[in-house]
């Protein structure tokens, strides 16, 4: 399922936001809407990708974002050839939400 960036930012239900981190600092988004995973897609209806934190930050600025999550998949077993885990070894992190005024800006 996906929802669109403008569908999120009209809605102004509070959305848990999860930061997918790929290869080379590319971001993707999801948010857990009524229980349910759904990936966010940019206003021009492709897939949300940012370059850095900071920028999905900006981005979901006008969303009204309960929490955020970063997950990033390790790929660490299969580069020292281990087998298999019955469990994906994935690093979830907390991260701050973005409030309005966010980021501050300097002068």
């Amino acid at each position: 399922m996906t929802i669109t960036l403008d569908a999120l930012r009209r809605s102004g239900d509070p959305v848990d936001a999860i930061l997918y981190s790929i290869e080379g600092s590319i971001y993707r988004l999801s948010v857990v809407v009524d229980g349910h995973e759904q990936r966010v897609l940019d206003t021009d209806g492709k897939t949300f990708q940012r370059r850095s934190v900071t920028h999905v930050r900006e981005a979901l600025r006008d969303v009204a974002v309960a929490r955020m999550t970063l997950r990033q998949h390790s790929a660490y077993d299969e580069m020292i050839g281990q087998g298999e885990r019955l469990q994906a070894n994935t690093l979830t992190v907390p991260l701050a939400v973005a409030r309005h005024g966010w980021p501050p800006q300097v002068a």
